[in-house]
């Protein structure tokens, strides 16, 4: 029997038993997403900044508010993904 056999029959047995319930392709990939849309939201958020940045140059209001939730947001979205890695690492 190969490694991958086995492997595969022992996380067979482990979903059968209810003990794995979480997929490792899916925790993967979801992983990949949360990463990737953490670097989305930076990329907003360096353009929001340098929105800012350029409303201030023109003496328009400020839309700083804007800033400050897509930090939050990226930061939470981060937590989530270090948690599933988490997830993750405690299956194997």
């Amino acid at each position: 029997m190969s490694d991958n056999d086995f492997t595969t029959k022992v996380m067979d047995a482990l979903k059968d038993e209810g003990v794995l319930m979480i997929p490792d392709d899916f925790i993967d990939q979801l992983i990949i997403t949360l990463h990737a849309n953490v670097n989305i939201i930076n990329t907003m958020t360096e353009l929001a900044e340098l929105e800012n940045k350029m409303q201030n140059l023109l003496m328009t209001p400020k839309i700083n508010r804007q800033v400050s939730s897509l930090k939050e947001l990226s930061k939470n979205i981060a937590e989530i993904a270090f948690n599933v890695e988490d997830v993750r690492n405690e299956q194997r």
